[in-house]
């Protein structure tokens, strides 16, 4: 099963100085971050358009910095064009600038004065990232994926960013007594599933063949197919669950009924619901897991 920290938060920093960021995610840890380092903002942006980066709770950006990884000297315009690139890609993300030159820390002040956030390198770290995290919690992704952070490692590892978000949306929305949140909520559920079902698939097509993805996925076939190769247990948690969750998204979600059901789903509904596709997730990830080991052993 996939493992994470319980509360620690990915950051993203952007910084040429190695021994620095060495440093710094020393003290980082205390507060529960754990950095993520890019040397310069091509790698940055590889980094947050990539595996698990819409899960990033925040940005230190060194503010000369190299702008291409091929750089040798550090860009002065480096700053603005990634102000400018994570300002549009990623508005509500925490991100602070960190300057080792007292006169460059004041004209930096002043010039993002009520938009960036700026730190003098040596001497406000302590307090960098004390806001970093107090900010960073106030995030839907921080918040919610670090109240399940086994689930969304998962979800990470195999499913990708376009899951991840899914995930989040349906967490989030949880609660909800709105009937279309509610019917909305539901249908993201019975997508997340199908895609578990695909991605068992593509791991090992003796697990569920490929004939019951294709298309528009059988997914009675899948998690039937799945107990008669005994990969689950006929009639145990994960059987039940799956038969749950398809059916209760299924009728209520994805397929508008003939008629309106004497009782129509409450957000008591999609909090079970959700909750058993949870355990469906880390069933998957254990099941992925496995066989990636039994890969790498053959």
């Amino acid at each position: 099963m996939e493992k994470a920290s319980r509360s620690t938060i990915p950051m993203l920093v952007i910084d040429d100085d190695v021994s620095y960021v060495e440093a710094l995610n020393r003290d980082a840890r205390r507060f529960q971050i754990a950095l993520i380092h890019a040397g310069s903002l091509e790698e940055g942006k590889e980094l947050y358009e990539g595996r698990g980066g819409r899960s990033l709770g925040g940005l230190v950006l060194d503010v000369k910095c190299l702008k291409e990884r091929h750089q040798k000297v550090p860009d002065s315009s480096f700053i603005a064009a990634a102000v400018r690139y994570f300002g549009e890609k990623a508005p509500s993300l925490p991100m602070v600038a960190l300057t080792g030159e007292p006169d460059q820390y004041r004209n930096m002040k002043e010039m993002f004065e009520g938009t960036l956030r700026v730190f003098s390198k040596g001497r406000d770290e302590e307090e960098m990232l004390a806001w970093l995290r107090e900010e960073a919690e106030k995030l839907d992704i921080v918040r919610i994926s670090v109240s399940h952070p086994e689930v969304f490692a998962v979800t990470a590892r195999y499913l990708g960013k376009d899951a991840e978000e899914e995930l989040l949306r349906c967490l989030r929305d949880i609660e909800s007594a709105d009937p279309t949140t509610i019917r909305n909520t539901l249908v993201g559920i019975r997508r997340f599933q199908e895609r578990i079902y695909i991605a068992l698939s593509k791991c090992d097509e003796a697990l569920l063949p490929a004939r019951l993805v294709s298309g528009e996925i059988n997914m009675v076939g899948c998690y039937k197919h799945l107990v008669e190769n005994g990969t689950v247990e006929r009639y145990r948690i994960i059987d039940r669950f799956a038969e749950l969750v398809y059916k209760i998204t299924s009728d209520n979600g994805s397929h508008t009924p003939y008629a309106d059901p004497k009782y129509p789903p409450t957000s008591y509904t999609v909090r079970a619901v959700i909750y058993a596709l949870l355990d469906l997730i880390l069933w998957f990830g254990r099941e992925m897991s496995k066989r990636q080991q039994s890969a790498a052993d053959r």
